[in-house]
């Protein structure tokens, strides 16, 4: 090939380099390692079709919630005093919204207990009007030997 016809861009090569930035969609309720596909957009060479860029999801931890599907879980300690006589708590929900968690008139907390809150969850994918549930377990916290007095 004569060298005054090679591209200066290539050097001759056929393919030139390129960045190319892409925003991925994530839906609300993706699972952990959903893949998300954008056809026709891996690299390309001269005589092939350009493939698919497959993004794979990956979910971080969370230092209150962990996931279940669409459900969340969590752990709680509570007092023994706020087991026999009632509590109320704060949390912060993913999405940044401040939830007040009550327990029940009456109710008693036994070490172990699990309640749920319904529709506080993770939203469902491609149902995102709907939600999977909260599930508290909690941890009722004892006092130590001869720590209350006579």
């Amino acid at each position: 090939m004569d060298p005054k016809n090679i591209c200066k861009g290539c050097k001759g090569k056929r393919v030139l380099k390129e960045r190319k930035v892409i925003e991925v969609q994530v839906d609300k309720g993706a699972p952990n390692k959903h893949k998300v596909n954008y056809a026709g957009e891996s690299d390309e060479a001269p005589g092939l079709q350009p493939g698919d860029l497959i993004v794979i999801l990956t979910e971080s931890k969370h230092e209150t919630f962990e996931r279940k599907k669409a459900d969340l879980v969590m752990n709680k300690k509570i007092t023994l005093k706020q087991a026999l006589t009632g509590f109320s708590f704060d949390i912060t929900h993913l999405d940044g919204s401040k939830k007040v968690i009550r327990s029940n008139e009456g109710d008693i907390i036994k070490p172990g207990d699990v309640r749920t809150v319904i529709e506080l969850g993770m939203p469902i994918m491609r149902t995102p009007w709907k939600y999977g549930n909260l599930f508290i377990y909690y941890e009722v916290e004892f006092p130590l030997p001869r720590s209350l007095g006579a």
